[in-house]
């Protein structure tokens, strides 16, 4: 599938995240990703480079395609968690809008009131 928003990668566009297995649909950032900028993807994927659509801090996941809510998300080849809302192709993948499949995030306990 050929998606208008990828592109053969150009010598100059470094590596902004990096894609470990071929059926991977989230990459992980190299470096902090500033919205309107296209990054080069380093490792197998279908798509070479990919438009940045949100801030996307290091090591944090980014979608290499649109994801709709239900849907496994998949980095290093394994599912790592369910999308919990619509999440577009380019934008930040994070607790926001994925549901960890393995990690139970607890909301932070809030202190005793006393009176």
């Amino acid at each position: 599938m050929k998606d208008p928003a990828s592109k053969p990668a150009a010598a100059s566009e470094a590596a902004g995240a990096l894609v470990l297995h071929p059926h991977d649909n989230v990459a992980t950032a190299l470096r902090d990703l500033a919205p309107g900028e296209t990054i080069g993807l380093q490792g197998p994927s279908h798509v070479l480079t990919l438009k940045v659509i949100e801030p996307v801090a290091l090591c944090h996941k980014i979608a290499l395609q649109a994801l709709e809510p239900g849907q496994s998300a998949r980095k290093y080849g394994e599912v790592i968690g369910t999308v919990s809302q619509a999440i577009g192709m380019g934008c930040h993948v994070h607790v926001h809008n994925l549901k960890s499949d393995r990690a139970q995030i607890q909301p932070p306990a809030h202190p005793s009131r006393s009176g």
